[in-house]
Order: structure tokens, then C-alpha cells, then sequence
């Protein structure tokens, strides 16, 4: 068995391995001859693996103290994950009963079994165990054979591993927070102490008006949504998801058109592949249609020349630190802008790694509103002396409505990283394999430059559509599975993979010209 490989370092803080370039859990039976590698609870993958165990955990012990009570499990809080038990509102005496029965279960150390079983099988003992969300899912699965996990009588699906046991999860805090409670897990950089989560109150604001919309179309699962493409209901669903996207849009327009004697810049950020680019396209349109005059700016068209790009840790060009970007040219011709001087915008040549005139000249008059979009533009150095009064700042990011099941929530992260993959081999040449490659430096630089300004928004823009994965499957599958299974890379293509398969496909044909999703796949009616 693989912990027994690892010997005196089977246990936390390491919660798994890489079997021959293969994420498994150590309960697993291998070859001698297999290429082992520890995955700690500081890997991404050894974080998934504790917080899906413990995720387990705790639906088994809001089961036993609400019986019926479903513990749901949202989306990440910073460093936390937060969740929610449907329809009760958690206090933190309930809080404490469910910490101190976790912190028995943990004590006691009881075995987290997987187990393979038919599809038949395994929805009667989900139904045993109340896990309706996982019958749903498995449902539509293309495999016959389903892997379950098995603790105290309870069951479970999981299409990822576990912990071997319950005595692995001992490093964790429960928070009370908003409806429900924070889970908080250890730290990336000292597992052995929690990690440390700051207030984000705009980021929650942002996710509880997705769960609106998430419960106006009635899909909060990938199994729920699997009904909605199975019984042909699709064209509907996806014609109110982008209502909604257009209803929000229309807001902003319009708080920013009654307020446009204070408004002169609007200032659009985001994270990579948040869609950023296209909400600023569309923002143009709608302030446009209420009388307004916008000019869009691309603060990528201000990056140095790509031989002084400033070089990472490893001695790669970091394209996405600021100093890649000429803020001093930025902050001058801004200003000029605003003084009503006529200025020439460059224009950034990514073929030849260089910027150049554009022969786009730009003044402002008394309609002319300024839009300013890139990952920098709430870093407070730019438009730094440009009076906060007269700035709107807008976060865009693509917030995960839709979960796996009630326990096993989807990573923003990964929906991003299925963007870019898509869009960087459609259109800029890249292999799936050289953007897996790349995106462990563009995570680093949104946690350096991205993130910490993102509660500086005045507003934040959901861009996600519930549909979108299963709209991205058909392009990513493809391009993933070319990857050899000898390249470091290997394992996150698999990871996708099964992440994908729980989908039941959708044809963009549905897809409207002017959907943000259009960026990433193409046929999109605005010009990038």
C-alpha cells in the first residue's frame, strides 16, 4: 500500500502522492516499480485533498446532529472556504457542537475507505447516505464503475482522493461568517498552523448576488445542470443567463450615467481570462445607448518592450508584474487626457514584443467618458494623481456559481484556467501544454497584483455563466489529452479531464455574439 511506501512520512502533512505523474490517494495499491512523489498539504493538490476530506467529514456530522440539514459547501474566501447548511442559519453554538463532534471523529482516527462499485450500486447506497446532489451526478457519468468513499456507514463520491483517515485533519478552525461559517484550513507556508483570512466583504457581497442568480435559474450542480441539457431545456437556460449578465451590465451603466458630472474614469481590472476585455466592449455599448461618449483604453498596450521585461525568481520574463508595465507613460498621457490635450495611444505589437504609435489620436470633451481596462488598474500607481472622487473602479472576475455536488465546490481558478486554455490555442498558437505550463506564474502574479486591490472595487462584475464548462468541454477536452503523460504537466490535464467528464456537452451555436463566453471560443461580434 502507498503510505506504507512513505513509511515514517505517511501521515500529515503528507495527504497523497503522484503515482508515476498520477495524483492517488494513499490507500492505494501500486507497482514496485512506480515513481512516487509526496504531495503535501502546501501542494494545490494536497490543499484539495484536505479540503474535500474534511468536506466529507462534515457532511457526516451535520447529518448526524440536523438530520435535515444539507451541508453545502460554496466557494473559496480568500485562504477559507465558506459554506452553508440550507435553510439554517448558523449560530456559534451550533458551530461549536459540529466543531467538537469533528474534533472526536478526528481523534478517533477512523478509516476513510474507497471503494469501486457499479453505477447501480453506488446510487443505493448514496441513497442510504442521503447524498441525492451525487445520484443526480453519476447519473449522466460515462464510466459504468464509480468510485465511493466510505466512513462511518457513510458514503460518498469523490472522483478525486482523500486522506486515508480521519486523524489527517486535525489542522483546522471553524469560523462563523455571514448565513453560514468559514472552514479554515493550514497554512500553504507552515501546515501545522492556520492559515490567515483578511476581510473581504465585497468578494462575499459579489458571490451571495451569484447564489441569486444561481437559484433564478435553479442549477447549483453540475447534476442539475446535466437535467437541464438532458431534457432540452438548454436554449432557455442560456438565454436567462445572459439576461442576467445584461441586467447587471445595465446597472452600471446607468448608476455611472447619473453620476457622470463626478465620473470621468472608469477603471476595469481583473484577473487573466476574467473577461475583462469584453465587459469593458460591452460597457462601451451600453453608455453609448444612454448618451455618453466612452473611449476605451487597454493598459496592455503599455507594456515595455518585451527585452526590458522585468525577470521572476526563476529568471523568466514576468509579463505580469507592474514594473511590465510603462506607468509613467500611462499616468502622463492619462493626465493629459484629462486636461483636454489631444494625445496619440499607443499601441503594443505582441507579434514583435514592442510598442508602437498607433495613429489613434484621443481628446476628451464634456461627454467623453474615459474607460480604462487591465489586470493593473485598481493597483493604486495608476491614475495615481487622478482625484478618487472622480474615478469608478470596477472588479471582473468569474465567480463559480455552480458546484460538482453539495460538498465538492468548483474552483474559480480552474474555470479561468479552461478560458485561457481555449482562447490561447484558438488564437494565439499555444498547446494546452504550454499554457499549463505558464499558469503557475500567472497565479503568482494575481496573487502579488491582482488580488490584494480587488476590495479597492467600487463594483464587482460576475462574469461566469452557470453553462460555460460544459460549452468549454468540447474545446479543451481535445487539446488535453495530447498531452504526454511524461511532462510535469501531465497531472493537471487528468485532473481536468475528469473535471470535465462530469459534464454532458453543450454546442455553442446557443451562444450569443456578444456573450462574454464569445472571448474564449470565438465568433464573438467584437473585435479583440
Amino acid at each position: 500500500m502507498l503510505k506504507n511506501r512513505i513509511s515514517d512520512k505517511g501521515s500529515y502533512p503528507v495527504v497523497g502522492a503522484l503515482v508515476d505523474n498520477q495524483l492517488t490517494g494513499l490507500d492505494e495499491l501500486i507497482r514496485a516499480d512506480a515513481k512516487v512523489e509526496h504531495v503535501t498539504i502546501t501542494s494545490p493538490e494536497g490543499k484539495r485533498i484536505f479540503e474535500r476530506s474534511l468536506a466529507f467529514l462534515l457532511h457526516i456530522v451535520v447529518n448526524k446532529l440536523i438530520p435535515k440539514g444539507v451541508l453545502k459547501v460554496k466557494y473559496a474566501y480568500g485562504e477559507a472556504v465558506y459554506c452553508e447548511i440550507d435553510g439554517i442559519k448558523v449560530d456559534n453554538q451550533l458551530l461549536n457542537r459540529i466543531k467538537h463532534e469533528l474534533d472526536i471523529v478526528i481523534e478517533q482516527d477512523k478509516p476513510i475507505e474507497r471503494i469501486n462499485l457499479t453505477k447501480e450500486e453506488a446510487i443505493a447506497l448514496l441513497k442510504v447516505s442521503h447524498r441525492y446532489d451525487q445520484i443526480e451526478l453519476i447519473r449522466y457519468l460515462p464510466f459504468q464503475m464509480i468510485p465511493l468513499y466510505k466512513c462511518m456507514d457513510c458514503y460518498s463520491y469523490f472522483y478525486e482522493p482523500l486522506v486515508p483517515s480521519t486523524g489527517y485533519l486535525k489542522v483546522y478552525e471553524l469560523k462563523k461568517y455571514g448565513p453560514g461559517f468559514l472552514i479554515i484550513p493550514p497554512d500553504a507556508s507552515n501546515p501545522y498552523r492556520l492559515a490567515v483570512v483578511g476581510e473581504q466583504p465585497k468578494l462575499f457581497t459579489a458571490f451571495a448576488n451569484a447564489k441569486e442568480e444561481a437559484e433564478i435559474l435553479k442549477v447549483e450542480t453540475v447534476g442539475e445542470l446535466n437535467e437541464v441539457i438532458a431534457s432540452g431545456k438548454i436554449s432557455d437556460f442560456i438565454k436567462v443567463q445572459e439576461a442576467l449578465h445584461e441586467r447587471r451590465l445595465i446597472e452600471i451603466a446607468d448608476m455611472i450615467t447619473k453620476d457622470r458630472d463626478r465620473v470621468k474614469l472608469v477603471l476595469v481590472a481583473g484577473p487573466s481570462s476574467s473577461g475583462k476585455t469584453t465587459f469593458s466592449k460591452l460597457l462601451y455599448i451600453h453608455l453609448m445607448a444612454n448618451g455618453l461618449k466612452p473611449v476605451t483604453v487597454s493598459l496592455d498596450n503599455y507594456f515595455v518592450d518585451r527585452d526590458k521585461t522585468p525577470l521572476d525568481e526563476e529568471g523568466n520574463p514576468d509579463y505580469d508584474c507592474i514594473e511590465a508595465v510603462d506607468v509613467k507613460l500611462f499616468n502622463t498621457q492619462l493626465q493629459r487626457l484629462l486636461n483636454n490635450e489631444t494625445v496619440e495611444l499607443p499601441k503594443f505589437d505582441f507579434r514583435i514584443g514592442k510598442r508602437r504609435p498607433s495613429g489613434r489620436n484621443v481628446k476628451l470633451d464634456k461627454d467623453t467618458l474615459l474607460i480604462v481596462e487591465g489586470m493593473h488598474a485598481l493597483n493604486p500607481i495608476i491614475a495615481a494623481d487622478v482625484s478618487e472622487h472622480t474615478k469608478l473602479k470596477i472588479y471582473v472576475s468569474a465567480l463559480t456559481q455552480i458546484n460538482m455536488d453539495n460538498t465538492t465546490r468548483l474552483s474559480t481558478r480552474d474555470t479561468r484556467l479552461l478560458r485561457r486554455l481555449v482562447r490561447d490555442n484558438l488564437f494565439r498558437g499555444h498547446t494546452a501544454l504550454q499554457t499549463l505550463r505558464l499558469w503557475p506564474s500567472v497565479v503568482r502574479g494575481e496573487e502579488r497584483y491582482v488580488f490584494p486591490f480587488q476590495e479597492r472595487a467600487d463594483v464587482m462584475f460576475n462574469s461566469a455563466s452557470l453553462c460555460e464548462l460544459a460549452v468549454l468541454k468540447g474545446y479543451a477536452e481535445p487539446i488535453l489529452r495530447g498531452i504526454d503523460s511524461s511532462q510535469p504537466e501531465y497531472k493537471d490535464a487528468i485532473r481536468l479531464l475528469a473535471f470535465l467528464s462530469h459534464f454532458m456537452g453543450i454546442m455553442s451555436d446557443e451562444i450569443p455574439p456578444t456573450s462574454i463566453i464569445r472571448e474564449f471560443i470565438g465568433g464573438s461580434s467584437f473585435r479583440y
